[in-house]
This record gives structure tokens, C-alpha cells and sequence, in this order.
């Protein structure tokens, strides 16, 4: 799809990348809106049809229970070569038992190319794990994900009686997805904020509940109104049907400094809330440049409650870095100067670090290279530092997310510091 565990470095870090937090704050769906499950890359590589009125299926999970699905996206093209008759689209339980099936004209929606089509279905209650099943009788060519690794859960299939068929076909099932997507939603959580100032910062009280008890976590923003910026974030993870929390921000930013050069404010989050971590404590997105003849990759830097560099991610999953102090924690049994040297790629005085600002409406923006100025035992040098906020005056926006995809933000009224 579009843990702490003490025997996976990757699994670990993994779960709490600051570029989800980013992604959520731009992409996320909105109270209300359908959310998009998916497990293909968006891009038909090849379109298929199979015969003996088999048909194509997608495995899906309900993100909670008694989702709504409302909608199946379907990209494919018609077979130029066939008098066309009718498509069957059909919904199974995980039992393999029919909810919902609909014959159609796949001219009605179908042309000459690949492309995403979106059929309605009436308003269907899933949980768990349901099939999604075209039966396309040699009418459409339905499109096919192909690429190392798929999710497996691409299946071919057959009907009266309902069942998981032999994968015969020229395409090996562990490289292949099929492009079905479902569209669906759930009631969104309901949202109260209450600020206020006190002697150790700015109090923001966060109320939430969900009908359907599927909350997931909070997350405030606080936004310098002058400068139009993001300059502190902080997240908790929440779970059940109500949620009362407290958020507190001591007034200041985030900047970080290899030793030599500063600068600040950068797009960081304090992420103690989601993980315990004190490793993890902190969290900021960032491009990294290994060397300057590789090319830059995403990821994220995790810094500790007093700000020293404990491990460098990128968005694949990939440890760059990690402090001898963390992997004591996930790898107790390892050397560091064997791990070091295994699976390091950060040198001194060659990698270097860019950093993000982050405007509410203009988005993501670099600041200068950070070159990461000494040697991984010592942190590589590279410091995250809380200095005071600028007087004036800030908004504080929170956002509640659901596992079901939604989305539900809240904004205070300026609140003065000085």
C-alpha cells in the first residue's frame, strides 16, 4: 500500500519517518473525504485478460470495521478485437461469499487506452478482509502492475462455486499486481482545541472522539503568523473511541548546527508521543547526499531527548547511520566498528544534510547543505537545538487522524508571545 522490534533496525525506524507526518499534513484526506486503498504503482505496465470465465481479484483489508465502500477503480482498456458483450464486477467476503455483484457494458466506461475508470457501487459495510473481482470475459484488458516485488495479493479467480484459481499465466504472481483499487470511508472524528498560555509554554488541550473507535494520533502545528511558517510539530499516538490530550509548546523552534553553521527554523517534530524512544525523540526531514557523485535521497534524521544524532533513514527503509548508543538497544550482540563498517554509507567531511522549512501554503523548501563534520562515533557532529520562538503572534492548528483514512483539523486564534 500506497514496531519496536529489537531484532529489525529498519522495522523501527520505519514506523515513525517524519515524511509520513509531511505527507499526512498535505495529502491527508479531510473529515469526509473518500479515501483511495490501493497496492499498485498507479501505471499500467501491461494490461491482461484471462479465459474460461476466470476472472481477475484484489485482496483488500477494510482499514476498520464497518467501512464503507462506496466506489471501485478499475484501470484497464477495452480488446479491440472482441464484439463486446458484459463485464461482471463483483464483491466477496473473506469467506469467499458474494455481497455485491453488477453486470455492465465495458463500452460505458472502457476506451481504446489504459486509463482509471471509477464505478459506483451502493454503499457496502466490509470489515476485515474482502475481494474485489472482475470478471471482464475477455472484453477489457485490465491493467498490470509489474515489478519485483508485488504484494501478492493479486489472485486469479472463478465463480459458481466462488474460489481462488491456479495462477497460469505469463506473468509470475509474486511480480504482479493487479490495478483494482476500492474507494471507501468512515465516520470522522469530532475535534475540540483549547489553548492557553502557562508558565512552561503554551497549553493546547485536545479533545477527540470517533464513532467508530478507530482513532490513530494527533498532531499540532504551530505556525509563526508573520513568517507564514511551521516551527514546532508534535505527535501522540491515540487509539479507541475518545482521546483527551495535552500538548504543550515551550515557545521555541527547532534549528540545528554541525558545529560551524546554523540554521533554523527547520520542519522537525517532536515525536516522543508516537514511540517512548528517548533515541527517537526528535525527528527531521531532510535530503541526503552521500557523496557528490550519488544522487540525493529522502529521509529523516532522529535525534535524542538532548539533541545528538542517533540515525540517519531514508524513505526506502535504508539505516545510513546509526549511533553506537541505538544499536546497543536494537542489536545489543553487534559490534559497532563491524556494524560501522558493514552497513554505515555517512562519511565526515563528505556526507552532507539539507533541511526543510515548511510554509502551510507554499509547502516544502530547502535550506543550504549541512556537510556532517565529524566521525559517526561522535554523532557525526550534528546537533538539534531548541532556541526561543520570536515574539509575536502564532496559530496553533491540530489535526486528528482515524485508521480509516480520515482527517480532521482544527485552528486556535492567534496567540501572542513576547
Amino acid at each position: 500500500m500506497r514496531m519496536t522490534n529489537a531484532s529489525s533496525v529498519n522495522d523501527m525506524m520505519m514506523r515513525y519517518l517524519l515524511p509520513v507526518i509531511f505527507l499526512c499534513y498535505l495529502l491527508g484526506a479531510r473529515g469526509g473525504d473518500l479515501v483511495s486503498i490501493g497496492y499498485d504503482d498507479g501505471i499500467a505496465d501491461d494490461g491482461l485478460w484471462v479465459d474460461n470465465g476466470r476472472g481477475h481479484a484484489v485482496l483488500f483489508k477494510a482499514p476498520s470495521n464497518n467501512w464503507t465502500l462506496s466506489k471501485v477503480g478499475i484501470n484497464g482498456k477495452l480488446n479491440p478485437q472482441m464484439d463486446q458483450g458484459l463485464f461482471v464486477l463483483e464483491i466477496w467476503d473473506q469467506d469467499l461469499n458474494l455481497v455485491y455483484s453488477r453486470a455492465d457494458n465495458p463500452g460505458s466506461y472502457f476506451g481504446p487506452e489504459m486509463r482509471w475508470v471509477v464505478i459506483d457501487v451502493p454503499d457496502l459495510y466490509v470489515s476485515g478482509d474482502f475481494y474485489v473481482c472482475l470478471f471482464e470475459f475477455s472484453n477489457v484488458y485490465l491493467g498490470a502492475d509489474l515489478s519485483e516485488r508485488s504484494s501478492r495479493r493479486s489472485l486469479v479467480v472463478s465463480r459458481n462455486p466462488n474460489k481462488i484459481d491456479n495462477w497460469d499465466l505469463h506473468y509470475p504472481q509474486n511480480s504482479t499486481d493487479w490495478m483494482i483499487s476500492v474507494l471507501g470511508y468512515s465516520p470522522a472524528p469530532e475535534v475540540g482545541i483549547f489553548v492557553a498560555s502557562g508558565e512552561d509554554g503554551v497549553v493546547v488541550e485536545v479533545e477527540a472522539a470517533d464513532a467508530d473507535g478507530n482513532l490513530a494520533d494527533a498532531t499540532i502545528y504551530v505556525i509563526d503568523e508573520e513568517k507564514e511558517e511551521v516551527v514546532w510539530v508534535e505527535q501522540m499516538s491515540i487509539e479507541g473511541e475518545q482521546a483527551n490530550l495535552t500538548f504543550i509548546w515551550p515557545r521555541q523552534e527547532f534549528m540545528v548546527t554541525n558545529g560551524t553553521d546554523s540554521i533554523g527554523p527547520i520542519f522537525a517534530a517532536n515525536t516522543m508521543g508516537l514511540n517512548g524512544s528517548s533515541y527517537q525523540a526528535f525527528s527531521a526531514m531532510n535530503i541526503i547526499r552521500l557523496s557528490p557523485d550519488l544522487p540525493n535521497i529522502t529521509g529523516a534524521a532522529y535525534f535524542d531527548q538532548e539533541g545528538k544524532l542517533h540515525a540517519l533513514i531514508d524513505v526506502f527503509g535504508k539505516t545510513h547511520y546509526l549511533s553506537a548508543e541505538m544499536l546497543k538497544v536494537v542489536k545489543p550482540e553487534a559490534s559497532y566498528g563491524q556494524y560501522r563498517k558493514d552497513t554505515i554509507t555517512t562519511q565526515e567531511r563528505v556526507t552532507s544534510l539539507r533541511f526543510f522549512r515548511l510554509s502551510p501554503d507554499g509547502g516544502l523548501s530547502l535550506y543550504d547543505p549541512l556537510v556532517l563534520a565529524r566521525s559517526p562515533v561522535h554523532h557525526h557532529g550534528l546537533q538539534l537545538e531548541m532556541v526561543a520562538a520570536s515574539p509575536g503572534s502564532y496559530i496553533i492548528e491540530v489535526d486528528v487522524s482515524d485508521s480509516a483514512g480520515n482527517r480532521v483539523s482544527r485552528f486556535s486564534e492567534g496567540v501572542n508571545i513576547s
